[in-house]
């Protein structure tokens, strides 16, 4: 007896994954810096409360999946998103209001108050993995391993034939590649920092520690979580684009580079080291070429530094 299969999808299941995509973006876009570009760039005011907001707006949200069944798959994505948003008010104010912590970076050099930050970026990391963990996500579930560097591009679910590219070719030359564009980037911005450039020397090993906790804060916090609790919900096209989206909008204000140009640019890199991420199952290379870009600003912030 032959079966005849069809990748028809029945209209009921269609219609539910359509409310789930929906309303993951709905709720992304609620969840980032979108309002306050639209208050600020488009209205001319400003939301103060923009913090509270996020926390009330999370709390619905996963209320919402949990009421409705047709959310509940996003009630992990929902409960990590906020979260990432109330760890920063956890512990990292006892930590900067102590009075050890005050001697330890004021009047110090600009690359011990950046190493000083990076710290702190792990500490909130740390409450959001713990947060994943007892939610049942496995360890390998939320990319924490280095993973396949030598994964083909595209992932190993492709049934194609000929010799694919390897993340450990392309890994390897978007390093070097972005470290080199975002150095002439910087050196167009401040053509003088070239003559000072010697002074970053002496603060090399705290500039690649603070690049290397930065990298993995941001990629494990940022990018992992999200992912890792997105993926069951919306698959990976919608789960990548829904976290690169947010990650550029978060550094409209406040990111390095800030603005149209920075949601431009760190969400088209959130794009790649998503990428990396899904098709190795690990966050090494993500890791690697977060590090290089890291890497050259922490130098140029160095040689400038007074």
């Amino acid at each position: 007896m032959t079966t005849i299969s069809t990748s028809t999808e029945h209209p009921a299941v269609a219609a539910r994954s359509t409310i789930v995509i929906a309303a993951a973006w709905l709720g992304t876009l609620l969840l980032s810096k979108l309002p306050l570009v639209i208050a600020r760039d488009l209205l001319g005011s400003d939301i103060p409360w923009i913090t509270p907001a996020w926390i009330v707006t999370a709390v619905l949200l996963i209320a919402a999946a949990s009421v409705w069944p047709v959310l509940k798959p996003l009630r992990a994505y929902f409960a990590i998103m906020g979260v990432i948003i109330l760890a920063p008010l956890i512990i990292r104010p006892l930590i900067t209001r102590s009075s050890i912590w005050n001697g330890l970076i004021e009047g110090q050099h600009q690359i011990i108050g950046v190493l000083g930050d990076r710290v702190l970026l792990i500490v909130d990391t740390l409450i959001v993995l713990a947060a994943l963990f007892l939610m049942g996500i496995k360890r390998r579930q939320a990319f924490l391993a280095v993973g396949n560097l030598r994964a083909p591009v595209g992932g190993a679910g492709s049934t194609a034939k000929k010799r694919r590219l390897s993340w450990s070719v392309l890994g390897t030359a978007i390093s070097i590649s972005l470290a080199g564009l975002f150095f002439l980037f910087l050196v167009s911005q401040n053509p003088a920092v070239l003559s000072n450039i010697a002074a970053a020397f002496p603060w090399i090993p705290l500039i690649l520690l603070s690049a290397g906790f930065n990298a993995f804060g941001e990629e494990a916090q940022f990018r992992a979580a999200p992912l890792a609790t997105l993926l069951p919900a919306v698959g990976p096209q919608h789960a990548i684009w829904l976290t690169s989206l947010w990650f550029g909008l978060g550094h409209y204000y406040g990111g390095f580079p800030s603005g149209p140009f920075g949601l431009v640019y760190s969400g088209g890199l959130a794009l790649l080291l998503g990428k990396a991420m899904l098709d190795t199952r690990g966050l090494g290379w993500s890791w690697i070429m977060h590090v290089s870009i890291d890497t050259v600003i922490y130098i140029f912030m160095a040689a400038t530094a007074v």
